[in-house]
């Protein structure tokens, strides 16, 4: 079975790699990392890409990378593309995706900190993805490794 196939059939059955970073139906996976910087009594918070590698090459090295999603009834639609938020099986874990008119998968974002996605809100191409943590991940839907982080105010 071709990577695109198993990423869209783990997809349908409510399950993505839970690695965080982006992964896209391609197989191609750009690891993320995320910390927070506290200053006095300032938090702020970062992610960035560190690297590149493919979905088969994680794989070759465990298998069982697929985490549980819930999928949360909000969806924004804009053009062609639909994106969900949700839910990982831990309470730390959330997800946001982006699908065709078909559910077919075409990226997927996974945290294991960012807590549970509930609400998505767009900009022209900019996807602001809000967590249960307060925080607000702000995702350039054409490049979604492109990632911000701002706290609720």
């Amino acid at each position: 079975m071709k990577i695109n196939e198993v990423m869209q059939n783990n997809w349908e059955n409510n399950q993505l790699p839970g690695i965080d970073g982006v992964i896209y139906i391609s197989g191609i996976v750009i690891i993320m990392d995320s910390y927070e910087v506290i200053d006095g009594n300032t938090t702020n918070y970062f992610i960035n890409p560190i690297c590149e590698t493919s979905l088969e090459s994680i794989m070759s090295f465990n298998e069982d990378v697929w985490c549980e999603i819930e999928k949360h009834p909000q969806v924004q639609q804009h053009n062609d593309k639909i994106f969900i938020c949700g839910e990982g099986g831990m309470g730390n874990e959330g997800f946001i995706a982006n699908v065709d008119m078909n559910n077919n998968l075409i990226w997927a974002f996974f945290s294991t900190d960012s807590n549970p996605f509930n609400k998505l809100e767009l900009e022209d191409n900019l996807l602001k993805a809000y967590s249960t943590s307060d925080l607000i991940y702000m995702i350039n839907i054409n490049k979604p490794e492109e990632i911000t982080i701002k706290t609720i105010s």
